[in-house]
Formats: structure tokens, C-alpha cells, sequence
């Protein structure tokens, strides 16, 4: 009977060795592999492999991205909130501390702000002076001393349309910029997910490294003010920066068994499918490895495969950071590849389920060109028959990459502090021992690999086990991949259609107030590079490219008289333009979308803004309400017709 009692969330303990618990009963492999296999859901569904494959740049280059190059000259005096000192027992243990069963390692601790915890507060601290684009800025600094980096914790209740929100740290070269809209879609989508609470309601930072970091509020020209409701009641307090070596030698650098990735070739190509995850949960930040994952027609959909102790809700994956070849430049070196890239905006949770600790989301952005979509196999256990050897390659402590190698042992069933082995139907995890290498918190979610005529498969996600420097030959438990493929993935993974839809991207007029959407990427790049008078909002909504079953024509139009455009899919509406509205010049059919709410889509609401003679679109219920509570000028037209938040 093999029972292991699990200590640790991907590993038993920080560091060099600390802390996992030896098995209770163990058994040899070949008692094991005796066992017979489980019947799955997939015994007579003959499904495919799914295949691998890499991330072009031209794909890749579709988002923009929010790290910008910080302008020359001064940027607008902020007002200061300098927390105390923590606390030298609030401080995050030591790299030779255990982790916790089903818990992601913690980088960094909340800190509440009682000085800016209220909007009313805010609003009495926020100077306005003018902005060289004519509207208003205002800036907030805050310092945690000694942090290694600050994520700040930003309550939206409203922004002005047109607002853009920006980051930046002390002495960072970049600054980070985001949209109200933006902001306002990430909240709308945790707060469509059911979740009411506060946390909702918050948009987390980046981490810009360093003890401070600045966030900075610019409203366009003739906004309301007072339309200004933000409060920063928390920041996290970072106290490992994840992207520079030095700093996890002194706290969470991984064991000195793990094997680095860099020293083995054969591992090149699958750890470009490996990321390093960064995210917030009430306030704290932590870190675990996810999978990106390829889907049967290789549309480049960036899913994204992690564990459900990890990310278990929507509100956390909003907060979500990826990290895209962190890893040694060279076998051993302490130097960070030259690769390293950082992915932000989040993700979309499409699936989480505990009972085989499975996290599985759609990235809101792309990964970086040459970023691997892993292959996978829905085929369970019956996947290792002649052929036990498997293997993975994760962020142990969240530090640089790392792979390990061992066998498959058999199934197990895991409950809410220990996994034994079994054969009956609860037998959803894997059970492995490491021949070469180990795992440790922060490889919490990382993939199990098993290859096949020389390509690589993934078949499980990390939950946990007692494997560490101290104990090299514990044993560590896999969700079964196949299980949730088969419950839920498959309707994401194994969709036959290649109809991706486009996206749909926003703009706002500074000088008019009006706002442009675009499903064409050069048109988008065009006007970002042209025409500074317009803030690129970011991604507004989603639709089709060309015709599809359901879908009906949605028309532009350009109004010579205001330099606007108009969108509509109402034929009788186009046409009565046509006949009697000569300044409106027809354009062309932009994108298609549809008449009901088939299919996942959501309603577009429209407004009409009378003085200025425009029309303004949004698929956002909080930007919606809002306006028609803040702004008396737009007369509010109704559901027009219905598009999709995803593509």
C-alpha cells in the first residue's frame, strides 16, 4: 500500500532540504505497475493526441503591449504614503522553511493602507495639474521599506471614459499603462463571475521592482472629476524579486538537487511552454508554474493549464502575471536569459475543479513569439502501458527553471492532507518518483510529461508530495489530465471548428471625446502611431471576421461632418443612412455578430450622445450603468445586437 502524507505544494519544503514527511508505507514500482488501470470516460471515445506547436511572431505581435518606455522630463509630483516598517515576524520565512500542503509559495504579504482606503480619501489627496494633451493629471506614490517590489491593490468604482491609468517604480526604465476600459473589463469579468466581495472590485499592478511604486491618473479634457472614485486600500509587499537571482539567494532559491534546464538540451523545446506564474490572492502574492497548452486545430488560443490550489477563481486569475523563459542563460550560470519576457493583463478562468486540483484559463494576452503550445494526451493511465518513464519542468521556489525524471507509479487518490495509491474510480492523480531531481513549492501546477515517438505529452498537473533535497525519492501526485479533458477541456481543446473570432479594439478621441473601434490590426497600429490625440483602450469585445452560421453584418460608416464613425447592423438603419444622411460616408462590413445571445454572446449596448452627434458602444453592464448614471448627456439606445468577451 503506498500512503504518503504530503507536507508541501509541489515539493516538501523550501530550499536546501528541509522539512518532507518520508512515505508512511512505501512500495516498490513493481508492486505498483501490478496494479490494474481505472476505467475512464475516455475508454470508448478514441480520443486524439494533440500535437505541439510554436507561437509565431506574427501572432505574437497582435497584442500591445503596456510597458512603455518612461518619457523624457518630469512626470507629474505625487502625493506620498510611506508605510512603516514590517515587522520582523511578519517578514516571509526562510528558504529552508517547509511550504504548506495546497498552498502556493508566498513571495509577498498584504499591507493594508488606512490613508487611502476610501475613495473620499483619495479624492483629498489627488492635485490635478494639467497634462500636455490638455486633460488633468494626478499621481500617488507608495513605499513599503525594504520591498523588493510593490503590487498595488486599485478599487474602481469610475473612471472617466477616456482615463489612462499608469505604473511605474522610482528607478524603472519602463512604465506600465492600462486603460479605464481595460481596468473596468477585468472587474466586470470577476464580478460576472459571481464574486460580490471588495477584492472583486480591485485592479492589481504590476511589480515595477523596488520599495515604491507610483500609480498615475490622466483624464482626458472635459472629464468629470469628481467622476474620479478610487481608493488603494492594500499594496503587497514583495519580498522576493522573481526576475533577479541575487534576491533568491536570499530567500526561496530552490534546493541545490534541482537540475537546471539550461544544462539539458533535450529539455529546449518543452521548457518554452513553461512559465513562471505571478498572482494575487487577498492581497498576497505568490508564485506557482503553469503550462501553456496547444488545442487540436492549433488556432493560437493562449490556454494556459495550472492547479486548482493555485488559481481557484476568477478574481485571482485577473491578477495573473506570466514570466516566459525564465531561466538560466547558460548551464548553472546565476545570469537570467536574455529571453525572459513578462506577459500581464491576466486570464480568463474557463474551468477549476478541486477534486484533481485542476486550474485551467485562457491568457488575455499572447505569449511571446517562440513560446511553445504544448501537446497533451486525454488517454489517462492506460498512456503508460510499456513505458513508465516520465518527466516535467517547473519553477521550484520560484526560481529558474528546472526539470526532473522518474517513473510513473500507478494512481492515487488524494484528499485534503494525504494521497494513498488506488485503482477504484477516485483514483484521480498519478503517482511518481523522482529518479533525477525533485520539486518544491512554486512547482506547484507544472506539467507531467511523457513522450511518444519523440514528441512531448503532457498527462497531469502538479498538486504536491513529500519529493525534496532531504528525501529525493519521495513521492509527488499529478492530477490526471485526462479526467477534466474529458468532464470540461475538450469543448475548448478538442473543438473541430478553425472560426477563431477577431478581435475588436477601442479607441478614445481626446479632442472630441468620441470613440473608434477597429477589428484591423494595421488600422489599430496606424492610428496608435499617428494619431496621439487618440488612447489606444485596449481590446473591447470580440466578433467575427467574416460570415459565420448565426451571424449577421455589422456596417461602418465615417460622418464627414464630426470626423466619427458610426456601426450598426440594423439593415433598415444603414439603409435610411444611405438614403437621407449624404455626410455619412459607408465604409464597409467591419466584423459580423449576432442577433441573440446564442452561443455565449453578450449584448452590445449603445448610447448617443446628442451635442456631439456620436454614438458610443460598450458590452460592459458597469460601464453601462455608470454612464447612465454619471452622464446625463449620453441618452442611453439599448441592446443593439450581441458579440463575445473571448475570442
Amino acid at each position: 500500500m503506498l500512503s504518503v502524507l504530503l507536507t508541501a505544494c509541489g515539493g516538501s519544503g523550501g530550499g536546501g532540504g528541509g522539512g518532507g514527511s518520508a512515505p508512511l508505507a512505501a512500495v516498490s514500482g513493481t508492486e505498483t505497475a501490478a496494479q490494474s488501470t481505472p476505467t475512464t470516460p475516455a475508454a470508448s471515445a478514441a480520443p486524439v493526441l494533440i500535437e505541439s506547436r510554436v507561437q509565431t511572431p506574427e501572432l505574437a505581435a497582435i497584442d500591445v503591449s503596456p510597458f512603455k518606455d518612461r518619457p523624457a522630463g518630469p512626470r507629474p509630483a505625487p502625493r506620498h504614503v510611506i508605510l512603516p516598517s514590517l515587522p520582523a515576524e511578519s517578514t516571509l520565512p526562510l528558504k529552508s522553511a517547509p511550504a504548506t500542503f495546497g498552498t502556493p509559495t508566498k513571495i509577498g504579504v498584504a499591507r493594508r493602507i488606512p490613508e487611502t482606503a476610501s475613495v473620499q480619501s483619495v479624492s483629498g489627496m489627488m492635485s490635478w495639474t494639467p497634462s500636455d494633451r490638455g486633460g488633468k493629471l494626478a499621481a500617488l506614490r507608495f513605499a513599503s521599506p525594504d520591498a523588493k517590489g510593490v503590487r498595488i491593490g486599485l478599487r474602481v468604482e469610475s473612471l472617466p471614459l477616456g482615463t489612462m491609468v499608469r505604473f511605474y517604480g522610482d528607478t524603472s526604465k519602463k512604465i506600465y499603462e492600462v486603460s479605464a476600459q481595460e481596468i473596468l473589463a477585468s472587474i466586470q469579468r470577476n464580478l460576472d463571475a459571481g464574486d460580490s466581495s471588495d477584492n472583486a472590485r480591485i485592479y492589481w499592478s504590476p511589480n515595477m521592482g523596488g520599495e515604491a511604486l507610483t500609480v498615475e491618473i490622466e483624464v482626458p479634457p472635459n472629464a468629470v472629476l469628481d467622476a474620479v472614485k478610487v481608493a488603494v486600500p492594500m499594496l503587497s509587499h514583495v519580498a522576493v524579486d522573481i526576475t533577479k537571482q541575487d534576491s533568491l539567494q536570499k530567500i526561496g532559491e530552490a534546493g541545490t538537487c534541482n537540475l537546471d534546464v539550461t544544462c539539458a538540451s533535450q529539455y529546449d523545446t518543452l521548457s518554452k511552454s513553461v512559465a513562471l506564474m505571478d498572482f494575487i490572492q487577498d492581497g498576497g502574492n505568490y508564485v506557482c508554474t503553469g503550462t501553456l497548452l496547444n488545442d487540436r486545430m492549433s488556432t493560437g488560443t493562449p490556454y494556459f493549464l495550472s492547479a486548482n490550489h493555485c488559481i481557484s477563481n476568477q478574481t485571482v486569475a485577473s491578477t495573473l502575471y506570466t514570466f516566459w523563459s525564465y531561466k538560466s542563460a547558460s548551464c548553472n550560470s546565476t545570469q537570467v536569459s536574455p529571453a525572459l519576457a513578462a506577459i500581464s493583463s491576466g486570464a480568463t478562468l474557463l474551468y477549476a475543479e478541486s477534486t484533481t486540483d485542476t486550474s485551467f484559463m485562457r491568457l488575455n494576452s499572447q505569449p511571446p513569439a517562440g513560446a511553445l503550445f504544448a501537446g497533451s494526451s486525454p488517454f489517462g493511465p492506460s498512456f503508460f502501458e510499456g513505458m513508465r518513464g516520465v518527466y516535467g519542468v517547473h519553477h521550484p521556489q520560484g526560481d529558474f527553471q528546472k526539470y526532473s525524471e522518474g517513473d510513473y507509479l500507478g494512481t492515487a487518490a488524494c484528499g485534503s492532507s494525504n494521497c494513498s495509491s488506488s485503482t477504484s474510480s477516485d483514483a484521480k492523480f498519478l503517482a511518481v518518483r523522482w529518479s533525477r531531481g525533485v520539486t518544491e513549492g512554486g512547482s506547484s501546477g507544472s506539467g507531467l510529461f511523457r513522450r511518444l515517438n519523440g514528441k512531448d505529452y503532457l498527462v497531469g498537473q502538479l498538486l504536491g508530495g513529500a519529493s525534496s533535497c532531504s528525501q529525493p525519492f519521495g513521492y509527488d501526485f499529478y492530477g490526471r489530465f485526462d479526467l477534466p479533458f474529458h468532464a470540461a477541456l475538450q469543448q475548448w481543446l478538442d473543438a473541430p471548428s478553425t472560426t477563431v473570432r477577431t478581435t475588436v479594439y477601442r479607441f478614445y478621441n481626446t479632442q472630441t471625446g468620441a470613440h473608434f473601434y477597429t477589428s484591423s490590426v494595421a488600422e489599430r497600429d496606424l492610428v496608435i502611431t499617428k494619431l496621439r490625440e487618440y488612447n489606444y483602450e485596449g481590446p473591447a469585445f470580440y466578433a467575427f471576421g467574416a460570415a459565420a452560421p448565426g451571424t449577421s453584418p455589422v456596417h461602418r460608416f465615417y460622418n464627414t461632418r464630426n470626423n466619427t464613425h458610426f456601426y450598426t447592423m440594423d439593415e433598415q438603419e444603414r439603409a435610411r443612412i444611405q438614403a437621407t444622411m449624404p455626410w455619412y460616408q459607408y465604409n464597409y462590413i467591419t466584423w459580423f455578430a449576432t442577433t441573440s445571445d446564442s452561443g455565449g454572446a453578450m449584448p452590445m449596448f449603445r448610447f448617443y450622445h446628442a451635442q456631439a452627434q456620436t454614438h458610443f458602444y460598450t458590452m460592459n453592464a458597469s460601464e453601462r450603468d455608470s454612464i447612465r448614471q454619471n452622464l446625463p448627456q449620453y441618452t442611453y439606445e439599448g441592446i443593439r445586437y450581441f458579440a463575445w468577451g473571448s475570442p
